[in-house]
C-alpha cells in the first residue's frame, strides 16, 4: 500500500510538472538587442506571424540580451532562438551550440562575420534573413527609375568589396557598365569616390561601416549631387539626407519574414535557407529628383518592380 501510495504522489507530481510547462517543447525565444522602435516593431511582426502559423502566445518568450545571459528554462529547453540585430546574434552564437538560431535585422556581411570570428562557418543549425536587399533588385530598380543609365559607380570598402563577385553576377543580361573605387585606411576617401563616380551616370551605395557612416555620408551625398551623381542608397534616412532612392524593408516586413521561416522549422524540423527580404518598401527624395529633372512615382516604381520579381 505503500508503494502505491508512493507511485500515485510521483504520478501527481509529475502531472503538475507537464501543466507548469506545458510548451517547453515548442518554446521560441526571441533574443532583441535592444528595445528601439525598429526593433520592437520586428518582434511585434514575428509574434503576429508565429501566432497565425499556431504557436500559442505563450510558447513566445521576448528576451534581451541580459535576460538571455541569465538563463533559465526559456533559454535552456527553448526549441528554437531568433536573433534580432548583430549584438544578439554574437551573445547567443558564444553561448549556444545546439539550439537552432534565426538570425534577423542583419547584414549579410555581419552576420558572415560573426559565424568566422565564432568559428562556425557553415553551421547546419543556423540560417539569417539578411538585412541587404539583393543586389539584382536594386540593379532592377535603377533600370525602372532610370532606363537611360548604363554605367553605375561603386565605392568599396575593406569589408564590402568581399561583395564585389555577388554584383558582377547581378550585372550579367542587365546591360549595365561597372565604375569602380576602393577605399581603404589612410586614404582619401573623396578621392576613391571620385574614382567610383569617373564613368558613372549613378552611384550604388553598397553599406560598409568605413565607407558609409555618420561622419562621412553628408561629404559622399553633397559630392555625388555635385557632380549631378544620384544615389541609390540602402536607407530611407540617407534619402533624407540626400539620397534620390533607396530599396529596403521595413523592420516589420523583415518580423514577418523571420516568422515564416521560425515556422517552417517548427513545422518540419528542418533549417530554412539564408534568404534576402522578399518584402520592400522604396524611399525617394523628391527634392533631389527634381533638382535632376527626374519625376518618380514611388507606388509605380514599387508595383513594376514587384511584378518584374513574379516573372520566372
Amino acid at each position: 500500500m505503500q508503494r502505491v501510495r508512493l507511485w500515485l504522489r510521483l504520478w501527481l507530481l509529475t502531472c503538475l510538472a507537464c501543466q507548469a510547462f506545458p510548451a517547453l517543447a515548442h518554446l521560441v525565444s526571441v533574443v532583441s538587442s535592444d528595445q528601439t522602435a525598429a526593433f520592437q516593431e520586428a518582434s511585434d511582426s514575428l509574434v503576429q506571424a508565429l501566432l497565425r502559423s499556431g504557436v500559442a502566445r505563450a510558447d513566445i518568450h521576448l528576451l534581451s540580451i541580459a535576460d538571455y545571459l541569465e538563463g533559465g528554462p526559456h533559454v535552456m529547453e527553448a526549441r528554437l532562438i531568433v536573433t534580432l540585430g548583430t549584438d544578439a546574434l554574437r551573445h547567443v552564437v558564444v553561448r549556444n551550440s545546439r539550439t537552432p538560431v534565426i538570425a534577423g535585422l542583419v547584414p549579410r556581411l555581419s552576420y558572415e562575420r560573426v559565424l568566422q570570428e565564432s568559428g562556425k562557418k557553415n553551421p547546419s543549425t543556423m540560417a539569417a534573413l539578411y538585412l541587404d536587399q539583393p543586389f539584382g533588385r536594386q540593379l532592377d530598380l535603377l533600370r525602372l527609375a532610370l532606363p537611360a543609365v548604363r554605367h553605375i559607380g561603386v565605392l568599396w570598402g575593406p569589408e564590402s568589396i568581399t561583395q564585389q563577385a555577388l554584383l558582377n553576377t547581378a550585372l550579367q543580361g542587365r546591360g549595365l557598365e561597372l565604375s569602380e573605387g576602393t577605399y581603404t585606411e589612410g586614404q582619401s576617401l573623396i578621392a576613391a569616390l571620385r574614382t567610383a563616380m569617373s564613368d558613372a551616370e549613378v552611384l550604388l551605395a553598397v553599406a560598409d561601416g568605413a565607407v558609409y557612416n555618420p561622419a562621412s555620408v553628408s561629404n559622399i551625398l553633397l559630392t555625388s549631387y555635385r557632380a549631378k551623381t544620384p544615389v541609390l542608397a540602402f536607407s530611407p534616412a540617407y534619402v533624407k539626407a540626400g539620397a534620390l532612392l533607396s530599396v529596403h524593408s521595413t523592420a516589420a516586413q523583415a518580423g514577418a519574414q523571420l516568422g515564416a521561416m521560425s515556422a517552417h522549422l517548427l513545422q518540419t524540423n528542418s533549417m530554412p535557407a539564408n534568404q534576402y527580404p522578399a518584402e520592400f518598401s522604396i524611399s525617394a527624395n523628391e527634392y533631389v529628383a527634381r533638382s535632376l529633372g527626374l519625376s518618380l512615382d514611388v507606388g509605380a516604381l514599387s508595383e513594376r518592380l514587384r511584378k518584374l520579381e513574379k516573372k520566372p
